[in-house]
Formats: C-alpha cells, sequence, structure tokens
C-alpha cells in the first residue's frame, strides 16, 4: 500500500474546480482571437466604404439613385431579420422544456397568425419590387430635359477599354484608350461592345456596371456633378468587373471629370500636328515601321480599318487591334490604367510587357517581338519614347 506525499492529496470538488477553470481557458482565448478578428472585419469594411471604388460615395445621380435603393432595401431586410430572429430566439428560450413538464397541447395551428405572416411579407415585397423596377426605368436613360448628351461608344479588349466618340464636339470625331473625358454637369450616354470575350464596364462612384457582350450593344448613362466634386478636373476609378481571362485583374480606366473649357480645348487639340525633335521623328519612323499595323497615332481610327485588324486577327493574322496613341502624351497612364505614364515606365513596358501585363497581344503579336523579348535597339526604343510622349 502506497501513500500520497502530505499536502497532495485534493478533494473532489477542488478538481472539479480547478478543471472547470483549465478547460474555460481556451473558450475564453477563443472567443477573444473572435471577438477581435470581427472587430477588425468591422474596421476594414468600414474603411472600404469610402474610396476611389466606393458605391458609398456617389458623385452623380445614377450612382445615388443606385445607393438610395440598396440602402433602403438592406435596411428593410435587416429591420426584418432582426424582428424575425429575435421572435425565433424569444419563443425558444420562453417556451423551452423544462424538467417535469409534461406534454404540451398540440394545436392545428393559428389560421389569423399564419395568414397575418403570409400576406404581411407578401405586400412588402410586391412594393419593393414595384418600386425597385420604378427607379431602374428612371436611371436607364438621361433625363429628358438635359440640352446635351455626349454619345460614347465603349468597347472591351484583352485586357484595355477604347473609346469613340463620333462627335466630341464640333463635329469631331475622337478614338483614345482607358481614360474617358467627359465635361461636368453633362450626361454621357456609353454604348457597350466587346470585341472578343464578356467584359463588365463599372465606374463605381458614377454607375453601376453593365456587362460588355460580343455581337451586342448594351448602354448605360452617367453623369458627374460638380456639387460632388471639391475640385476639377476629377478622376474616377474604373475597371472590368467580369472575368474575362488572364490580365483581367489589370483591366483598368480612368474617367477624367472637366470643367467644359478644358474639355473643348482638349477636343481641339486633340490630334494636331506636333513639332517633332529629330530624335522624335527618328521614333515616327521606328514607330510606323513596327508599330502602326496595331496603333494608331494621327486622330480618330477609320472603321473600315479597326474592323479589318478584327477581322485579320479573329482569322489567325500576326496584328491585334491595339490602343489608339494619338492623345498619349496628355494621359496620367497607359497599359489599361496600371502605370504611370513616364519615360522610366514607357521603357519598361515596352522591352517586356508580360513583366507587366501577363498574357497580352502585344508581345504575342508585335513583329519585333521575338521568344516575348524586345528586338529593338535600345536606341530605337529611346526614340520611339521620345515621339510617343509627344504625341497629344
Amino acid at each position: 500500500m502506497g501513500f500520497s506525499p502530505r499536502g497532495s492529496a485534493r478533494r473532489p470538488t477542488e478538481l472539479a474546480s480547478r478543471e472547470d477553470g483549465e478547460m474555460s481557458n481556451p473558450r475564453r482565448s477563443r472567443f477573444i482571437k473572435y471577438l477581435a478578428i470581427s472587430a477588425v472585419l468591422l474596421v476594414f469594411t468600414a474603411a472600404c466604404s469610402q474610396g476611389d471604388r466606393s458605391t458609398f460615395n456617389p458623385a452623380g445621380p445614377v450612382a445615388e439613385a443606385q445607393l438610395m435603393l440598396f440602402n433602403v432595401l438592406i435596411w428593410i431586410m435587416a429591420i426584418t431579420f432582426v424582428l424575425v430572429e429575435g421572435v425565433l430566439i424569444y419563443a425558444a428560450i420562453r417556451f423551452r422544456a423544462r424538467p417535469g413538464q409534461g406534454r404540451p397541447v398540440q394545436t392545428h395551428g393559428n389560421m389569423k397568425l399564419e395568414i397575418a405572416w403570409t400576406v404581411i411579407p407578401t405586400i412588402l415585397i410586391m412594393i419593393l419590387g414595384v418600386w425597385s423596377v420604378v427607379v431602374l426605368w428612371q436611371i436607364d436613360q438621361p433625363p429628358a430635359s438635359a440640352d446635351y448628351v455626349l454619345e460614347v461608344t465603349a468597347t472591351g479588349h484583352q485586357w484595355w477599354f477604347e473609346f469613340d466618340y463620333a462627335d466630341a464636339g464640333g463635329g469631331k470625331a475622337i478614338t483614345t484608350a482607358n481614360e474617358l473625358r467627359v465635361p461636368v454637369d453633362t450626361p454621357v450616354r456609353v454604348l457597350l461592345e466587346s470585341d472578343d470575350v464578356i467584359h463588365s464596364f463599372w465606374i463605381p462612384r458614377l454607375a453601376g456596371k453593365v456587362d460588355m457582350i460580343p455581337t451586342h450593344t448594351n448602354r448605360l448613362w452617367f453623369q458627374a456633378d460638380s456639387n460632388k466634386i471639391e475640385t476639377l478636373p476629377a478622376t474616377f476609378l474604373g475597371q472590368c468587373a467580369e472575368f474575362c481571362g488572364l490580365s483581367h485583374a489589370l483591366m483598368k480606366f480612368e474617367v477624367t471629370v472637366m470643367e467644359q473649357d478644358d474639355y473643348d480645348a482638349w477636343v481641339e487639340s486633340y490630334g494636331q500636328p506636333q513639332i517633332l525633335s529629330p530624335k522624335a521623328q527618328q521614333g515616327q519612323n521606328v514607330f510606323n515601321a513596327n508599330c502602326a499595323s496595331c496603333h494608331t497615332s494621327t486622330g480618330a481610327d477609320a472603321a473600315a480599318l479597326v474592323d479589318g485588324r478584327v477581322a485579320g486577327f479573329l482569322a489567325g493574322g500576326n496584328i491585334a487591334p491595339g490602343p489608339n496613341l494619338t492623345d498619349l502624351a496628355t494621359r496620367r497612364k497607359f497599359a489599361a490604367g496600371i502605370l504611370d505614364l513616364n519615360e522610366e515606365n514607357l521603357r519598361a513596358w515596352l522591352k517586356n510587357p508580360n513583366d507587366f501585363k501577363p498574357g497580352n497581344w502585344m508581345s504575342k503579336k508585335a513583329p519585333f517581338y521575338q521568344g516575348g523579348k524586345n528586338t529593338l535597339s535600345d536606341d530605337d526604343i529611346s526614340a520611339v519614347i521620345e515621339y510617343l510622349i509627344s504625341l497629344k
């Protein structure tokens, strides 16, 4: 027979108390961890609601109407959820089984109550549904009272956006890429097309997303209001919101909102002949010999030229439609909004665009790329850059 050392014996109640305490510590730690994670997610969600791509900071009537629709629907659903769950939890606690309680009285149901909780949600859903349709119809077209509506055709490519103004002002046609310029307080109707796969056009602070579908034209409209913009020109970020291939996440664009006079000046100066330095003239020659099969730098693209490029590319040709570069020097970014426009970035892009946008057509189709590398000399690349930064 053995004996325990003095002081080592514990009463059963003490052991149970100790074990309960030890078991509660892991539960307490998990609770604190989950609480901390929830707090971080809440802060992160709140931060996401205020940003350049936030739908909670509208800058025009379309985005404002869509936000109002969202807020009304989400709050009504949230209140309904809380009420229903509250009644459910109350009933589960208030009428829970208790020790010694007999079998409760069995009833078929309460006809009045069942009719009430069927009819009330039905009426509520019908009201919200009809109101939602009315709001969507109201923002489907620019207001009939508008004196002037600017119309732009936006075409989605893998992986960049093309913008064609049939009449940007004064009857002048303009084609640009990845930067849509519009005057403030002016309705803009956008015709949405795609020449390859399904894309989606989205400017969170100005309008909700609409798909760009091959062989079909969709449309949306937006307006940037001066009373919701602090300074002009203002830039609003947009992006493709439909997975469209390898570089989908890198398919971005900008909407630049300008004073009417500044917009008119941009239209007037677009495509005007520039005085080129000798280096830029060399770059123009290199560009015409190596880049002009895909890119234009002399004004708006002719429809026949664009259609011919697309048809030739789809038929397996060695060219693909590339962005119009006529006004490149006036843009803030290039490569579909992912790189700041400067000489250093242009050089890195020309040397190997796959470093920035994997799977791009330039590295596949351009005749001066062999094995995924640019075969132009450094001097030719410098000359092309000199030419590109002169395009206005």
